[in-house]
């Protein structure tokens, strides 16, 4: 730990009564968790007039992706982003999975964005619906089974290569951000009538990823006959409305604090709808930060009523490592009571790079697009 030095005009409270004409800019190391200083700039650090170079901000609304199980039911999500610790990409199946699906190369986190259906897996049936996730172990048998007619299906998918584990709460207890009891698995008494695997052929097959290739085992039954388990392996669900979402009167909540899942060093953030600061030295507005160690993947996820608050659902910015990013003038000078929507947020310890099919839809000059900017 290293002695606090101080320089000039600074608040003795980080993000708390900054200095009159000064914007406070957050330096640190390891997110929100390590070393830190606060910076107090006589010009917001978002107010830039062009970003060169790879660092540069990137935008894409998911929801306007074209994805190949939209029309093809035996293909895939199509992947939009990936490093070597984890894949991001975006599902639209219309379809039910005409075979079961098992990922060796890790486990797997579904957050629908929209539409509902079934998970159907060897642990038995699990109804889902919009703004929940899905996790699945690596190794599972499982079938993505949409309802049809149900409102257009989107999923934002994750395949990450280490386990998906829920974070240590330390302080906190057991029930913040949410209690391991809103947590469901699938039943298998669940009496949820789904479409067949079966195939014209009779035969029913487990479609198998492995280092990233695909084999196929078949049966001459359905592969999901199990009539019981015990243990503590197994899908499970989390509603988005089940969170209890962290607030402070005094200061605003760090990121990491609303961290839902990790894998690895990699976290995965929720924000949920919640009262701004309220007291009078509070910074409404979050600092702007130059995040050093994480590319961080931010998706707008919309205000779960129905109701239309803040950018449309589905817009994702991806920013990388060393680009400096928050509210500009314009925020500072209308912060929010409340945040009004959920978001959701990806730190990713290496980089992040971007398929061909993210470039084809990508937002042109994303830096300067109002959503980022404030």
């Amino acid at each position: 730990m290293f002695a606090k030095h101080v320089q000039g005009r600074i608040s003795r409270q980080a993000h708390a009564r900054v200095p009159e004409g000064t914007f406070e800019e957050h330096h640190g190391r390891q997110g929100f968790e390590g070393e830190v200083s606060q910076l107090y700039h006589a010009h917001p650090t978002t107010d830039w007039l062009r970003v060169e170079g790879p660092i540069r901000p990137r935008g894409v609304q998911l929801t306007d992706v074209p994805a190949a199980d939209e029309h093809d039911e035996r293909a895939l999500p199509t992947p939009l982003m990936f490093n070597e610790d984890l894949t991001v990409s975006v599902s639209k199946r219309t379809a039910p999975m005409p075979y079961y699906f098992r990922n060796t190369d890790g486990d797997t986190l579904l957050l629908v964005q929209s539409g509902s259906g079934a998970l159907v897996t060897d642990y038995g049936t699990l109804v889902y619906g919009p703004l929940e996730y899905l996790v699945i172990p690596k190794g599972t048998n499982y079938r993505i089974v949409p309802d049809p007619g149900a409102d257009r299906h989107v999923t934002y998918v994750v395949e990450t290569r280490e386990p998906i584990t829920l974070p240590e709460r330390g302080l906190l207890g057991h029930f913040l951000p949410f209690d391991r009891g809103v947590l469901d698995v699938p039943r298998l008494d669940a009496d949820i009538s789904v479409p067949s695997a079966q195939n014209r052929a009779g035969e029913w097959e487990v479609l198998v990823q492995r280092a990233g290739e695909l084999s196929s085992i078949f049966y001459a039954f359905d592969p999901a006959d199990v009539e019981g388990w015990t243990g503590t392996l197994a899908p499970f669900r989390l509603r988005l409305a089940d969170l209890r979402p962290l607030s402070c009167e005094g200061l605003e909540m760090p990121p990491v604090a609303h961290a839902t899942f990790q894998a690895g060093q990699n976290w995965f953030v929720t924000m949920a709808p919640r009262p701004t600061q309220t007291a009078d030295d509070a910074d409404t507005a979050q600092p702007a930060h130059r995040n050093a160690d994480y590319d961080e993947l931010f998706v707008f996820l919309g205000a779960g009523d129905g109701s239309q608050a803040g950018p449309p659902a589905g817009l994702a910015s991806v920013t990388p490592a060393g680009m400096n990013h928050g509210p500009d003038q314009v925020r500072h000078a209308n912060p929010r009571t409340r945040l009004p929507f959920y978001v959701w947020n990806v730190d990713t310890v290496r980089p992040l790079r971007c398929t061909e099919a993210f470039e084809a839809v990508e937002i042109p000059d994303f830096a300067r697009h109002e959503s980022y900017r404030g």
